[in-house]
């Protein structure tokens, strides 16, 4: 009953590198290169910016091509602001110290 587990364990083993493998390949083809970064930032607007915050880079790149090519969104006063922009955004503010934390008046020497 063991030979089972010496033949069949090397041939799973193989086999989730094959898969993985795969699954890596597919999700190589969507990644972004250094300079595409690099010339993202170069001419990035604040809209730009808060699209890569929000939804990638790739999404951000997109926009930013259709922005410079002429072909984003031109908005009149007559046309509604999408969902998003009518949303409330959270506004995250760091204290400085912990209010509830005291701080000992002298170290302790022990």
């Amino acid at each position: 009953m063991s030979w089972l587990l010496v033949a069949l364990i090397p041939g799973l083993l193989m086999m989730a590198t094959f898969a993985l493998e795969r699954l890596e390949t597919s999700l190589s083809r969507d990644t972004v290169s250094a300079s595409d970064v690099a010339a993202f930032f170069e001419q990035a607007e604040a809209d730009d910016v808060n699209t890569l915050a929000r939804d990638g880079m790739s999404r951000a790149l997109d926009s930013q091509h259709r922005r410079l090519n002429g072909q984003g969104p031109k908005r009149n006063g007559n046309q509604p602001t999408p969902d998003s922009e009518r949303l409330p955004t959270r506004v995250l503010v760091h204290s400085a110290a912990n209010p509830e934390f005291q701080r000992t008046r002298q170290p302790n020497r022990v």
